[in-house]
């Protein structure tokens, strides 16, 4: 590897740390690599906002009803609950302002998430020309 590669491949992972930082700043309770995949699919196909399952995990002593309250206001989605509360699940579209929106909800500890189905299929076919 030439001394220019390495110069440029240091530069790469600099920006990639600034990135990470970036993402622990703003969006601290959610899981990088859900934020990486939401923004990689939104710039792929910016026309379609896609469908993600997110799992919200917060603390033991949170008020399910109420955390359930918030939730439907910020996303219009009913989470279902498991694991004695602390544990909800969402199916629906995803923005990086709803991702923060719940983020910033209080005694939340992670956030993660993946495409849905449907939601790879979509966003598949759109790519390939198919719808």
């Amino acid at each position: 590897m030439s001394n220019v590669d390495f110069n440029e491949m240091q530069r790469v992972r600099k920006q990639f740390e600034q990135l990470q930082s970036l993402f622990q700043k703003y969006l601290p309770n959610v899981d990088p690599d859900l934020i990486y995949d939401l923004l990689t699919r939104l710039r792929e196909n910016p026309g379609i906002t896609p469908t993600y399952t997110l799992e919200v995990y917060t603390e033991k002593d949170v008020d399910s009803a109420k955390t359930i309250d918030f939730i439907y206001k910020i996303t219009g989605a009913m989470a279902t609950v498991y694991d004695n509360g602390t544990h909800y699940v969402i199916n629906q579209k995803l923005s990086l302002n709803i991702l923060k929106n719940i983020s910033d909800l209080k005694n939340i500890i992670e956030i993660t998430g993946a495409p849905t189905t449907l939601g790879c299929w979509l966003s598949d076919s759109v790519k390939r020309g198919g719808i």
